[in-house]
């Protein structure tokens, strides 16, 4: 099957965390893919992850931006589907102009990243011939569209690396435990100090952008690491997760229809242990395959625990593996195949 995707990529979006993922596991599955995508000069996320792959075009601007498309490639590419990811973010009348174009050789699909009802009769202009969502608190869509269907967020795959070549790698201390606190992507450092008991051999790591001021960086202790990151690319993510023992994610602000946590999906596959505030709702979908804390004191005593269980550590790593494997970009990707093949009129394997 070919197939493109209009989506954020190799951006460090929630978008991008959506579409990259299944994007890769369309071509393992042997279709041809081509991504659409935003321009490096007007792109939504906070900068950019990787190096593109020789599928994807960059050809458009943010709706808020430059509303900019180029429309050759949507007419000159060859596809039968093509996968619409985050309406808002896009240059919607343009779009919506070459639309009875592409509507000749290609079914639409369009994946809703919105967190509320649409509020502007733009996103009503295009008339998809699938909408699909990803969070069960996204069900207004159904008021407009009856057939939405739900198909879960996909996963990063397990993957593996060797900490101490990734901690040499990253000049860290091989001979100390190391929890990440992670502050990009609107993350916060919450934790800005380790419990005494844990000091002597735990460094406490804060990952944070260049702009973020933080106090403890003028007074600093023999047991945090600051590391300042313009974008924390692809692999520096990885790196990070992989040279730590523990990972701190902490987003709580409260929103209305608030989405998933998308970095939590692209982490869990490193199996390193992660630590999600209680009662957020960008964690709502998670129970045991990571650790709420409800404060310091809560997260203190459940860093020291997991630090020195090796135990209670496997039994979550299995738990983890375990959400990966179902939520898996293949298992997540089939569902969609599934819709396109429906969509087109061809018949199930």
């Amino acid at each position: 099957m070919k197939i493109a995707l209009m989506a954020a990529w190799n951006t460090s979006s929630g978008v991008a965390m959506h579409a990259e993922p299944l994007g890769k596991a369309f071509l393992e599955m042997g279709h041809e893919l081509t991504v659409f995508s935003f321009l490096k000069n007007d792109y939504h996320g906070e900068g950019i992850t990787a190096d593109d792959e020789p599928f994807v075009i960059r050809c458009f601007g943010t709706r808020k931006n430059t509303n900019f498309l180029d429309p050759r490639p949507f007419i000159n590419k060859d596809y039968q589907v093509l996968v619409v990811e985050d309406l808002g973010m896009l240059p919607i009348d343009p779009l919506s102009n070459i639309m009875p174009v592409i509507r000749k050789k290609a079914k639409v699909v369009h994946v809703v990243h919105e967190n509320r009802p649409f509020e502007q009769s733009i996103f009503y202009k295009i008339d998809f011939d699938k909408i699909i969502y990803f969070d069960r608190r996204q069900d207004f869509i159904k008021r407009a569209y009856p057939d939405a269907l739900f198909i879960p967020f996909p996963c990063y795959k397990v993957r593996h690396q060797d900490q101490k070549e990734t901690r040499k790698k990253l000049n860290l201390p091989l001979d100390k435990k190391i929890v990440c606190s992670f502050g990009h992507r609107s993350y916060q450092p919450y934790l800005l100090s380790l419990p005494k008991g844990l000091r002597d051999d735990t460094v406490l790591l804060q990952v944070i952008p260049n702009d973020l001021e933080m106090l403890e960086e003028f007074d600093p202790s023999d047991w945090m690491i600051i590391r300042r990151e313009d974008v924390v690319t692809t692999e520096k993510f990885d790196d990070y997760l992989f040279a730590s023992d523990a990972a701190i994610f902490h987003k709580f602000q409260i929103r209305e229809h608030a989405v998933v946590s998308t970095t939590v999906y692209q982490g869990l596959g490193t199996m390193c242990p992660i630590f999600v505030p209680n009662h957020s709702d960008f964690f709502h979908n998670f129970t045991d395959e990571m650790i709420h804390y409800t404060d310091t004191v809560d997260l203190h005593l459940k860093l020291k625990e997991i630090l020195e269980d090796e135990n209670k550590k496997k039994e979550l790593n299995q738990k983890a593996a375990k959400f990966v494997k179902k939520y898996s970009s293949e298992h997540i990707a089939g569902q969609f195949i599934k819709v396109f093949k429906e969509i087109l009129g061809q018949s199930p394997p």
